[in-house]
């Protein structure tokens, strides 16, 4: 066995069975039942490996362990669904059957990867959540403290004050030798579902998948030394370079022992591996090492597209267009992961991405022009990782913060300045707090919204992407109404009609009501992104110099937005009635029939909006992108306005031209 860390304070079987019903009852899902079963039946295999040698019984308390696993697997498949309470009970029982006969271990665990086949596509799950950012050894370390080092002792060697009373006695996690084929994967398991026979009760219920893996990752690295640590970091910066970008993979190396890291070192170095290498890649991705390297985030993120693009000119090729399709789909998914580090950096590179991929999606649904499709695309990637892998001086941060702010502020603050300018000229100054009202609450609204997305709230890229786009073309219908209402009040007489006639009613009700949506919209659609985009332009800053920088682009940028905005105030009233409303209505138009096309395009990203290709250059700023879905929207908002404008300025005033004639 690997690990006991807390007291025996009940029977073997009694606490394990109490510790996996009681998390049952706080998350009776079908997700985690099938990936309790999978825990349970991966771990009972290691330690029947561990008591059963060439069909021989060489501890009998480890098969002891392996049947209760096995045992307990096996009662939770009532609790699955239909589709698959059957399928997985099967394996089970034929492992049951298989450890009564001794039979080999190594083909034992055939029957447990076929059970975990069936958990996993049977409710399309991942068996072994992993972490939705890099562990930390801090966390960890705490956690340990807490919960482990009574029984382990403080260096995990095994001697913590109630060691004494355990049996058997808690493992030794310093033995290097004993584990260096256990990697943090197996700590994870068994973490969350406990051992049997020993006094280690399942933590899935009181710590997060987060806790849970941060732990293990800091109990995996106890068998190393920091001093071997600190020489093991030289030794791979000289003799392997670009290993940083595979000992960053927190994914990959979860599941990779010691002896596999060794060999993976030899491997590319071609040269004796010394164990202090072993001992810092074991920890180096970690949040508080290589982990936690946003650029190196994106690298990695930029390789894995880049080989799931040529897998999508190869299926091209085949004529197999819908996974093509779909895969093509999957790879500007997966680069949405860090595309806000990239737009942090530079927004042009972002948007390059965005812009070969709905490309080469819609190349990928014809199979014409995917060659130079995926070129484009693969040409794009790579600009994206030459701008994360940039070094980031003070000055260099300064420009990137001024640039965000400008850029994500600037249409918010148009649109709220010639709206504040509106009312002003409509003599109902008092009404601006609508739209004071809906920019405060899109504030806190984009804040709670950017801080759930990276804490709470586990939305898919793609879900993600469908939020995006929902939002905007809701922006862009409510624009198209008030530049409609806006155009309407064109002529001074209808104007000084509407201000001394309905002004009360109108902007006492529905009107305000809209302005101080148009007011949220403007600013929440653009607030989310600012948060990431300084979130992740954070993570790239070293030292209080850098976060100064960081800081201080944001503050002048701020200034300028509030500077621009006093400006229309001041300046907005004195333009003339017609101009002024002319202006204002065709700027409102443009940014609706631009939300438009975004709004489609990011639906067309999260897949819930098919792209058929066009012949046509793309603009992203203003919303155009090469398909049919987003030209064909885009085409609607400016004939709805255009049946608009005929409406105000032909048919509506014909009845009253026909009266005065007769008159």
């Amino acid at each position: 066995m690997i690990l006991s860390f807390c007291p025996r304070w009940l029977l073997a079987t009694a606490s394990v069975t109490l510790a996996l019903h009681g998390s049952l009852a706080a998350q009776d899902d079908s997700t985690a039942i099938a990936r309790r079963i999978a825990a349970l039946a991966t771990i009972a295999i290691d330690e029947y490996a561990l008591g059963v040698t060439d069909g021989r019984v060489v501890s009998q308390d480890e098969l002891a362990e392996a049947r209760l696993f096995l045992t307990e697997a096996r009662s939770l498949t009532d609790r699955l669904p239909d589709a698959v309470r059957g399928p997985a009970a099967v394996p089970l029982d034929t492992l049951l059957a298989r450890t009564a006969r001794l039979e080999p271990a190594h083909e034992l665990r055939v029957d447990v990867d076929g059970l975990r086949r069936v958990l996993a596509d049977g409710l399309g799950i991942a068996l072994d959540p992993m972490p939705q950012a890099a562990p930390s050894l801090r966390l960890g370390a705490r956690i340990y403290g807490r919960a482990c080092a009574q029984c382990h002792g403080e260096t995990g060697s095994g001697d913590g004050p109630t060691s004494v009373a355990l049996d058997p006695p808690p493992s030794d996690l310093t033995d290097r030798a004993a584990l260096s084929g256990t990697t943090p994967l197996e700590f994870f398991r068994k973490i969350s579902v406990g051992v049997a026979g020993t006094g280690m009760p399942a933590f899935e219920a009181s710590l997060s998948v987060q806790e849970r893996w941060a732990v293990a990752l800091y109990a995996a690295g106890l068998r190393h030394r920091a001093a071997d640590r600190t020489a093991g970091e030289r030794w791979v910066a000289r003799e392997c370079r670009g290993c940083d970008i595979v000992f960053s993979d927190f994914a990959y190396l979860a599941g990779v022992s010691d002896d596999s890291l060794a060999a993976l070192l030899e491997a590319r170095t071609g040269s004796p591996v010394p164990d202090a290498a072993v001992a810092y890649a074991r920890t180096a991705p970690a949040a508080e090492a290589l982990g936690g390297s946003r650029s190196l985030a994106v690298r990695r993120a930029v390789r894995q597209v880049d080989s799931m693009v040529l897998v999508v000119e190869r299926l091209a090729a085949e004529q197999r267009l819908d996974v093509a399709q779909g895969k093509a789909l999957e790879a500007y998914l997966a680069f949405e992961a860090v595309e806000a580090d990239v737009a942090a950096r530079s927004h042009q590179a972002a948007r390059g991405v965005e812009r070969t991929f709905a490309e080469l999606r819609a190349a990928a649904a014809t199979g014409r022009d995917v060659g130079p499709r995926a070129v484009a695309a693969r040409r794009a990637l790579a600009e994206a990782e030459q701008v994360a892998g940039a070094a980031s001086g003070a000055r260099v941060l300064f420009g990137q913060s001024l640039v965000i702010i400008l850029r994500e502020g600037l249409e918010a603050i148009l649109i709220i300045g010639a709206l504040t300018a509106l009312l002003v000229k409509a003599g109902a100054r008092e009404r601006t707090r609508e739209l004071g009202i809906g920019v405060g609450l899109a504030l806190v609204a984009s804040l709670l919204t950017a801080v759930a997305f990276a804490t709470v709230i586990r939305v898919s890229a793609a879900g993600q992407e469908a939020i995006e786009g929902l939002t905007m073309l809701l922006a862009s219908a409510v624009l198209f109404w008030v530049a409609s209402w806006m155009v309407s009040k064109i002529e001074a007489e209808k104007w000084r009609a509407f201000v001394s006639a309905k002004m009360r009613d109108a902007l006492g009700s529905r009107r305000a009501f809209a302005l101080g949506g148009v007011a949220f919209l403007a600013v929440y659609r653009e607030g989310v992104e600012t948060v990431l985009f300084y979130g992740a332009l954070l993570g790239t800053a070293d030292g209080r110099a850098g976060v100064g920088a960081v800081m201080g682009g944001l503050v002048v940028g701020a200034v300028m937005l509030a500077a621009l905005y006093v400006a229309m105030q001041r300046f907005g009233v004195r333009i003339p009635l017609k101009p002024f409303f002319a202006v204002t209505g065709a700027l409102l138009t443009v940014m609706a029939v631009s939300f438009a096309g975004q709004g489609v395009a990011e639906l067309q990203a999260a897949g819930w909006v098919p792209a058929t290709p066009l012949s046509l250059p793309a603009l992203p700023a203003l919303g155009v992108f090469p398909t049919v879905q987003t030209v064909v929207a885009q085409l609607t908002v400016a004939a709805a306005f255009a049946a608009a404008l005929i409406w105000i300025f032909w048919v509506r005033p014909r009845p009253a031209a026909v009266r005065a004639g007769r008159g």
